[in-house]
């Protein structure tokens, strides 16, 4: 090799090499992603995070990040309120205490991370994976989370009041002291789900799959189980009086039609 030639194979190198190409590469995605407009020390932020995977307590809000691929990036405390971020992959990204507001979730991957203590006020999350991930006390209210896989997530504490929920997956999901009032959750899937002492007060869940579904200690004044399966559900110290049920199936498997006159024409 002649004399004063950088020998590629040397990891110093490579390591410069790798950066720089991580760098162009980052460059590229900001221009593709339209952050023409935004100002100079926002690029900056988002750069080194496309690079780095780790923006810790910086500011993303109103960012387009959609369909970019972010898995275990670390955005503790950030602020991606009104950020774009459909279809994105975050796999086991860690999120907590972060501000998720408004954001646009929809279809993204955001299985086995954790979310604890963020806000996702009116974020759309429509459509999302969450399977396996940590929710725990989140500010969801008035989220989208219609037709969403969110299997064995744990949501304990978290307020989801006013959300919708239609068609969701939260088949074995932890729900202890959540806050699902007014939320709607037609067709739901809650298979096995533990909502003991959750508040479901004024909740729609009609035609949801409420089976072996713990749903002990739990508020449900005005809740409607219209062609409800409560099938093997545990409602023990659960008040049912003001309750509504039309061919529901109870925890005995006894249909239920007391209130069927109500929604007759």
């Amino acid at each position: 090799m002649a004399y004063g030639t950088k020998n590629p194979l040397d990891p110093q190198n490579r390591n410069a090499v790798t950066g720089k190409v991580r760098l162009q590469r980052a460059i590229a995605l900001t221009a593709i992603l339209g952050l023409a407009a935004v100002p100079v020390a926002a690029n900056d932020q988002l750069r080194q995070f496309l690079i780095s995977r780790r923006c810790v307590s910086c500011d993303l809000s109103g960012m387009v990040l959609a369909e970019a691929n972010l898995e275990d990036a670390d955005l503790t405390g950030a602020n991606l309120a009104g950020a774009n971020l459909r279809q994105a992959r975050l796999p086991r990204a860690q999120m907590t205490q972060t501000d998720l507001r408004e954001a646009n979730l929809s279809q993204a991957i955001i299985s086995q991370a954790d979310l604890s203590g963020s806000d996702l006020a009116g974020a759309n999350l429509r459509g999302a994976t969450l399977t396996g991930s940590r929710l725990v006390e989140v500010n969801a209210t008035a989220i989208n989370l219609e037709n969403a896989e969110a299997r064995e997530t744990n949501w304990s504490g978290s307020d989801l009041s006013d959300s919708r929920l239609d068609g969701v997956s939260l088949a074995q999901a932890g729900l202890a002291q959540a806050n699902l009032s007014r939320a709607t959750l037609t067709n739901g899937r809650l298979y096995r789900a533990n909502l003991i002492g959750a508040r479901l007060d004024g909740a729609d869940f009609t035609g949801a799959d409420l089976r072996e579904t713990l749903i002990r200690d739990a508020f449900v004044d005005g809740a409607d189980f219209t062609d409800a399966d409560l099938y093997g559900a545990n409602l023990v110290r659960t008040d049912l009086g003001t309750a509504h049920f039309c061919n529901t199936r109870m925890a005995d498997g006894e249909i239920n039609n007391d209130d069927c006159a109500d929604t007759a024409p």
